[in-house]
C-alpha cells in the first residue's frame, strides 16, 4: 500500500456526520499536554474546534466543511472530506481546482471542485503534481474570497502555495512555475451560500447561517454535549512531513534529480552538553532521543522525523545545541549520534553520570559538597559586634 494511503488509513472521523478526520497520533494537542498549539482552533471560522490543553473536540453541526483547520495544522493530524485535488480521469493540460461555491453552471467542466482554495495544503498541491508531473495545476479564483465569511481574505491559498513553490523548485527550477492562479472575475451575487454548497448535508435556515458567521452562535452549555478525545502523552506522528518527503521523493527521482538536501535538518552540539536530555524530552516527534550504554550516553537525531520546530534550541539550558532547520548539505537519512561521552559512577550518589573533566562526582554531588563547605566556613567565621551605642548625655553608663 503507498505510504499515503497508509497514512490516509489512520484517520477517523470526530463524528459519523461530520467531514473532519483525526489521527490522534499526530495532534500536539492530545500527544503532548502543555503544547498550546491552537491553530486549528483559532482559524476555523464557525469555531467548531474546541477542547482543553489535552484535548479536542469538535461542536455538533458547526462545521461547514471548509478544510482551513487542516491546512493550518503543522503536523496534519486533520484532513476534511472534499479538500482535496488528487481525481481519476483528469482532461485537459492542466489540474484546475475551482471552489465549490461557484454555481455548477459557472463551473469549469474540468476542473476539480474543493471546499474552498484556502482548505488546500502544501502536501495535497505536492501530491497532485507529483501523481501527474506533466500537467500544470491551477487555481481558478473569481475574486470574491475576501468578501467570504469562511476565506476572510483575497488569497487563502497563499502560503500553501508560495511553500509548494519553494520545494518544487529545490527539484526543478523550472517546477515551481507549474503552480498557477488563474483570475476568472465573477459577481459576488453569482456566490452559493456557504453552508448550503460546503454542507448540503445541513439543512439550515438564514438565521442559523447569520448566527453562525456573524459571532452570535451561542456556545453549548456543557463540555459533554460536544465529541471529546483525549489521549495520553507520547509522541506525535508527524504525517505532513512524511506526506511531503514521499512527494518530494517521488519527484526527484521522476527528474533525476537528487533528493533536496534543505528537506533534512541538522543539529550541531557543542562542548558544553551535559547530555542531561532536555531536548530529547522536549522534542514532540522523538527525532532526538538518549541512549544509555554500560559505559557511554549518547544522544541520537533523526532528520526523517524532525519538523524543525526549535523546542531543542530554545529549551537547551547551556545553549549548546543549534538547529539548522535547512540542513548542513548533508542527505542523512539514518540516525546518527551528534554527542557521545563516557560515563562514571558517582561514590557519593552511585548514579551514573556523563564525567567531565576527570571530576568523579556529578555535578549535583558537586553542588551539594560545595554548599556543605560555604555554611561550613559561615559557621567557623568569628562573629562581628558592633561597638555599643554612646550613653545619652545625663545618662550613667
Amino acid at each position: 500500500m503507498h505510504n499515503n494511503q497508509l497514512i490516509t488509513a489512520s484517520f477517523e472521523k470526530f463524528a459519523p456526520n461530520e467531514p473532519v478526520r483525526f489521527a490522534s497520533e499526530a495532534c500536539l494537542i492530545v500527544r503532548r499536554p502543555g503544547s498550546r498549539c491552537s491553530v486549528c482552533r483559532e482559524v476555523c471560522p464557525a469555531a467548531a474546534l474546541t477542547g482543553t490543553e489535552w484535548s479536542i473536540n469538535i461542536e455538533p453541526d458547526r462545521c461547514v466543511g471548509c478544510g482551513l483547520c487542516a491546512a493550518e495544522c503543522p503536523t496534519g493530524a486533520l484532513q476534511v472530506d472534499g479538500c482535496s485535488p488528487l481525481a481519476d480521469n483528469l482532461a485537459g493540460d492542466s489540474i484546475l481546482l475551482e471552489c465549490r461555491r461557484v454555481a455548477p453552471a459557472d463551473r469549469d467542466p474540468d476542473a476539480i471542485v474543493v471546499s474552498c482554495l484556502g482548505g488546500l495544503t502544501a502536501v495535497d498541491i505536492l501530491d497532485a503534481v507529483a501523481a501527474d508531473s506533466k500537467r500544470d495545476v491551477t487555481l481558478i479564483d473569481h475574486g470574491w474570497c475576501e468578501q467570504c465569511a469562511v476565506a476572510q481574505c483575497a488569497a487563502p491559498w497563499r502560503s500553501a502555495l508560495d511553500e509548494s513553490r519553494s520545494l518544487l523548485n529545490s527539484v526543478e527550477p523550472s517546477l515551481g512555475d507549474r503552480l498557477t492562479v488563474e483570475t476568472r472575475f465573477l459577481s459576488n451575487d453569482l456566490a452559493q451560500p456557504i453552508v448550503a454548497s460546503l454542507r448540503p448535508d445541513k439543512q439550515v435556515g438564514r438565521r442559523d447561517f447569520l448566527r453562525r458567521f456573524t459571532g452570535l452562535a451561542a456556545k453549548p452549555a456543557s463540555r459533554e454535549e460536544s465529541r471529546r478525545i483525549v489521549f495520553g502523552r507520547g509522541y506525535v506522528t508527524p504525517h505532513k512531513r512524511q506526506r511531503m518527503l514521499e512527494s518530494m521523493g517521488a519527484l526527484a527521482s521522476a527528474y533525476e534529480r537528487p533528493f533536496p538536501r534543505t528537506l533534512m535538518p541538522s543539529v550541531k552540539v557543542a562542548d558544553g552538553c551535559d547530555l542531561k536530555g532536555i531536548c530529547a524530552a522536549v522534542c514532540p516527534t522523538g527525532a532526538l532521543r538518549v541512549e544509555r550504554t554500560n559505559d557511554r550516553l549518547e544522544l541520537h537525531f533523526e532528520a526523517m522525523k524532525c519538523t524543525a520546530c526549535g523546542l531543542c534550541e530554545r529549551n537547551c539550558a547551556n545553549k549548546a545545541l543549534s538547529l539548522w532547520p535547512e540542513g548542513d548539505g548533508a542527505v542523512v537519512r539514518s540516525e546518527v549520534i551528534v554527542s557521545s561521552r563516557p560515563t562514571a559512577v558517582c561514590p557519593g550518589c552511585g548514579d551514573s553520570f556523563p564525567q567531565t573533566a576527570g571530576d568523579p562526582f556529578c555535578p549535583s554531588c558537586t553542588k551539594s559538597m560545595a554548599v556543605m563547605q560555604e555554611l561550613s566556613a559561615m559557621r567557623l567565621r568569628p562573629a562581628v559586634h558592633a561597638d555599643p551605642m554612646p550613653a545619652r548625655a545625663g545618662e550613667e553608663g
